[in-house]
């Protein structure tokens, strides 16, 4: 999955975003509408009318799916979840919320918002249907959504996590059960299965010559398995990490560096002596940021004599130091998420008092659920 974000516009407040992901689809999707649905539907078509109406027709599905999440986002608001951002993705998109539901009848609420969004859109296009009835190319396009919303009702109702419908089942075993991981799991494996079914359609298609459909059921159902995969993943290392300080994950002492050393004196005495990744820099006692083996490469051998740490350490991960008190589970975004493989952690004078590495998280996550099973 593409990483990188465009910023796009805030929407009553929330920032929206679009992967970068999402212009190959815009892309991919006006072609499919062009050369195979409105093909099929305006066999005496232009060129340009059909390229005009599968641009039109991916637009206004991405606002279809913009308004979708944006219903959730206000469920939620209105519950006293603050919405970080609504981020567009390949096959969809999320509303990040600035904490985790704990409860199963907010979920309950907040994923029947985006199904009951997509039949006020269907409606809606129903309605303009019977408003343009003489206008045949706006009749097309608006026919068009109208089905096309009422897909996208029938597939995110679906009841495998973490689809709507998947949510909603979650939902209402969480409520039955009062063990949100139990639901998840029986949710995760309804949406692996209902994702394995559609690779196993698109293959299918792709050998009777639907290869355009068979492709995007294949991409689709791949997505869908791993977003039910790694969303069952995460709720099972929240669990985990529920009771756990970042204290109980990190290590102590930590092996330090100065922002004035040579990058020589880097290499020589603490990259070939420790074999660690990184370190943490200090500046005056207090940490300025982290300096890497990657930071080194960038720096040519004949340099390392004369330049400093301080011209290349990462000052800007100094935002993301952690404290001794902080909930483990922060962790999960910063080494997970966002994908720093070390993070020190500071007291309240700055002092680096240990240090947070991928594998000390893993290996904490292991013994936990070992301990628990």
């Amino acid at each position: 999955m593409i990483r990188s974000s465009i910023h796009l516009f805030r929407l009553w407040g929330i920032p929206v975003e679009v992967n970068a992901s999402w212009l190959l689809v815009l892309a991919l999707m006006t072609w499919s509408f062009a050369t195979g649905w409105y093909a099929d539907v305006l066999p005496d078509g232009s060129k340009q009318e059909l390229w005009i109406l599968g641009f039109l027709t991916s637009i206004l599905l991405f606002v279809s799916i913009l308004l979708h999440e944006f219903s959730h986002a206000v469920v939620a608001s209105r519950n006293g979840l603050p919405i970080r951002k609504i981020t567009l993705f390949l096959f969809g998109g999320v509303a990040q919320m600035e904490r985790d539901v704990d409860d199963p009848i907010l979920e309950l609420k907040m994923a029947a918002a985006g199904p009951a969004m997509s039949v006020v859109l269907a409606a809606l296009f129903f309605g303009l249907t019977k408003l343009v009835a003489g206008h045949q190319l706006v009749l097309v396009l608006a026919n068009s959504l109208y089905r096309i919303n009422l897909i996208v009702l029938a597939f995110n109702m679906v009841p495998g996590f973490p689809l709507d419908g998947g949510r909603i089942l979650r939902a209402v075993i969480w409520k039955k059960t009062g063990n949100v991981q139990k639901a998840t799991r029986i949710a995760s494996r309804v949406g692996n299965v209902f994702a394995i079914i559609l690779m196993v359609y698109g293959v299918f298609n792709f050998f009777v010559g639907q290869f355009i459909g068979g492709i995007w059921f294949i991409f689709i159902g791949y997505f869908l398995r791993q977003a039910a995969q790694s969303g069952y993943l995460l709720v099972t290392l929240r669990q985990t990490l529920g009771n756990l300080k970042v204290s109980d994950v990190m290590r102590s002492p930590v092996i330090t560096v100065e922002a004035s050393l040579s990058l020589r004196h880097l290499v020589d005495d603490y990259f070939l002596r420790y074999h660690y990744g990184s370190f943490p820099v200090l500046e005056n006692g207090t940490l300025a940021g982290m300096v890497s083996l990657r930071d080194v490469k960038q720096v040519e051998m004949e340099e390392w004599e004369r330049a400093t740490i301080a011209d290349i350490l990462d000052r800007e991960i100094t935002r993301y130091a952690l404290h001794p008190e902080y909930p483990a589970e922060t962790l999960l975004h910063l080494i997970m998420k966002k994908g720093y493989g070390r993070l020190p952690v500071i007291d309240g004078e700055g002092r680096v008092v240990g240090i947070v590495s991928r594998r000390d998280l893993m290996e904490t996550i292991k013994m936990m659920a070992y301990l628990e099973e």
